[in-house]
């Protein structure tokens, strides 16, 4: 991907200096020559300003509340800003190219916008058409994709939501879980176009990560894993990793398994973009417990 691009998912983080040396020194480079990026970086900023205008301490609860939901707005914001970056590389003619299962890159979009229907409603946002207590991401999908629409028409439609979406959201990790599947997606669009896309920076990673870690023990469940007692320690090594002691049904007696691997691959694990048995991990403890639990990771995998 280009340099637009990766700056692009950086820009969030930049607004409120979350950034490392290295990627603040790359963002104010572009922003000079970038016009689309200097735009959104004003927009973000004007955001930021009218937040810190507010006059005397918030209460401690809100103020808790508020740094809790950073990382999780962040990670949103900055996998929405890399998709959108990737799109605006696209010729017309690719956004008919099949990217997922038989979804074309359009279809991803229109997905991504209905699945967002979904959480915006339950934020209490506008959505048009309204969403019905009955409605899932399967149903809800079915009915958009049966509506015609352009490209650019769904791009917008779908952008424009994202970006409500990243300022009202205040539940974290309903914000992360749309990170999550907006990565997925976005590296699907990527891998039909043969277009790099840029890991997640560090923190936004740490809590994409932490997501799905916590996802393990309930996909284990769902899989009906035999678990009694037992405890996952998960490393995730690289960038944006960490280790995670995860009880996986009670009584919790301790470790049992430890599971080590790269993050990355982790998420794309759980995220149902490899297969359990191809990525590399180095299992300790329950070996035959340990491999039961890849086979299980991407049952929660978003469609």
């Amino acid at each position: 991907m280009s340099k637009h691009a990766t700056v692009s998912s950086l820009l969030a983080a930049w607004t409120v200096n979350a950034c490392e040396p290295a990627e603040s020194d790359a963002v104010d480079n572009h922003l000079r020559t970038c016009e689309t990026c200097r735009a959104e970086a004003r927009d973000l900023i004007n955001a930021a300003e009218r937040l810190s205008t507010c006059q005397g301490d918030p209460p401690e609860s809100l103020r808790d509340k508020v740094l809790n939901v950073l990382p999780a707005s962040h990670a949103y914001a900055g996998a929405v800003c890399a998709l959108d970056a990737l799109l605006r590389e696209l010729a017309p003619e690719q956004w008919n190219r099949v990217a997922h299962g038989d979804w074309t890159i359009l279809d991803l979009v229109i997905h991504l916008t209905a699945t967002d229907n979904l959480v915006a409603d339950r934020l209490g946002l506008p959505v048009d058409p309204p969403v019905y207590s009955w409605e899932d991401p399967d149903s809800r999908t079915d009915l958009l994709l049966s509506t015609p629409a352009d490209h650019d028409s769904a791009w917008a439609a779908w952008r424009r939501q994202a970006d409500l979406i990243s300022r009202h959201g205040d539940q974290d990790d309903l914000l992360v879980s749309r990170a999550f599947e907006t990565w997925m997606h976005a590296n699907d669009i990527a891998v039909a176009t043969r277009k790099a896309l840029p890991a997640p920076p560090a923190d936004q990673l740490r809590a994409v990560a932490d997501f799905t870690a916590r996802l393990l023990p309930h996909a284990a469940k769902s899989r009906r894993l035999p678990c009694e007692g037992n405890t996952l320690r998960l490393v995730l090594t690289g960038h944006g990793g960490g280790t995670w002691t995860l009880p996986l049904s009670d009584p919790d007696l301790g470790v049992t398994v430890e599971m080590t691997m790269n993050v990355i691959e982790f998420c794309m694990l759980l995220g149902g973009r490899r297969e359990p048995r191809t990525v590399d991990v180095m299992i300790r403890g329950d070996v035959e417990l340990g491999y039961d639990l890849l086979d299980a990771a991407p049952t929660l995998a978003p469609r």
